[in-house]
């Protein structure tokens, strides 16, 4: 169920090695790059960067750019005491990058990402309305009558 048009290229690392690979080879494990402007492919936890900003509006709602921290960081920061609503780690697949470079490691893929389950549930079947069991019955009828 991949469409061209969402195929985009990611910068990752595996194995020590940095490679360009599409979205849809992007695997749990991987360590992907972050530079602003890029939409973000997976779920993850940021590790190493420089004053990364996400636009998390399109997965949360909110308006606001949230400032990630890496992880080490956060942990360090939570010890001391800190306030753990204050100290953000998680990357967010859907938003997008806004200031910063970096890096995450992947947590979550496809379906099982905040912006897969989103777009899952919004391609459930509903069922026919009435109109559309009329239509239906109409266009049965219209067949069977043309048959004849």
């Amino acid at each position: 169920m991949y469409h061209q048009k969402e195929d985009r290229t990611v910068k990752v690392i595996r194995s020590g090695k940095s490679f360009e690979i599409s979205v849809f080879d992007l695997l749990v494990g991987d360590v992907c790059h972050l530079e602003p402007g890029d939409l973000i492919p997976a779920d993850g936890i940021f590790i190493t960067g420089h004053n990364v900003k996400c636009d998390e509006s399109s997965a949360t709602g909110e308006s606001d750019q949230k400032k990630k921290l890496p992880a080490h960081d956060a942990i360090a920061q939570y010890n001391a005491g800190a306030d753990p609503r204050k100290l953000d780690p998680f990357i967010i697949s859907g938003s997008k990058v806004f200031e910063g470079v970096g890096t995450y490691v992947v947590t979550a893929v496809g379906v099982h990402s905040s912006f897969g389950k989103t777009m899952m549930g919004s391609r459930e079947e509903s069922d026919d309305t009435p109109l559309q069991r009329k239509l239906n019955d109409l266009a049965e009828a219209i067949v069977k009558i043309g048959g004849a």
